[in-house]
């Protein structure tokens, strides 16, 4: 019986591999359809069974993987910051190494938004995200993505001789910059956005310079 039990699990394991790849395979497919229609026709075209629809699954289907259709525009906001951010990290591996602090910054956020706005469907999942994620809770997973994926590895190529800067410094500089970059990417007139592109770049440097003094020595001082 115990060697029968062990051969069982072993192919169930087996087994659960395919499944488990379906299923990413159908989440993933589930939300770029989301975003393509979001891109193609805005926020209220998209519904669970035209979702479904477009990818040739039951509505059904659709609610294995997402508890609702405002689960499903969320899902599809987050992977459009997640290929963001990592196109923004591949960036930051190319910049020039010797550049100084603040030209570095800059460079990395022409690149930011030029990432964002190449991702047609990125503002109006912006719009739906806060409209409905609470701002602490949209910042916790930001922090996650951005601190530890882009703003960590910029000072530790940028500024390799600081010490680790305090988390909360880190915080609020994402909550910042997070807040002004949202602004700026959901405005359509030109002359706005110049300003708060020119916003975004003061309180950016201002904010690494205060980050960059007030980092303790290696005796904590």
């Amino acid at each position: 019986m115990g060697m029968q039990h062990a051969r069982s699990s072993a192919s169930a394991k087996r087994n659960s591999t395919p499944r488990q790849r379906r299923a990413r395979k159908t989440r993933a497919a589930l939300v770029e359809a989301t975003e393509k229609l979001v891109a193609s026709e805005g926020e209220a075209a998209v519904t669970t069974s035209r979702v479904a629809a477009a990818c040739g699954v039951s509505v059904g289907s659709v609610y294995r993987y997402f508890a609702d259709r405002d689960a499903l525009l969320l899902a599809a906001y987050d992977d459009t910051v997640a290929r963001i951010v990592a196109g923004c990290a591949a960036e930051l591996d190319r910049l020039d190494p010797t550049l100084p602090l603040d030209k570095a910054a800059r460079a990395m956020l022409d690149r930011y938004l030029a990432a964002a706005d190449a991702v047609p469907a990125h503002v109006g999942l912006l719009r739906v995200m806060r409209r409905l994620r609470p701002v602490e809770h949209d910042q916790g997973q930001a922090e996650d993505r951005i601190v530890g994926d882009l703003l960590g590895p910029f000072l530790s190529r940028f500024a390799p001789a600081m010490p680790t800067p305090d988390p909360r410094a880190l915080a609020f500089l994402n909550a910042l910059l997070g807040t002004l970059v949202d602004l700026y990417l959901v405005e359509d007139r030109a002359d706005i956005r110049l300003r708060l592109r020119d916003d975004i770049e003061a309180h950016m440097v201002l904010a690494l310079g205060r980050i960059l003094a007030g980092a303790p020595d290696e005796d904590g001082n």
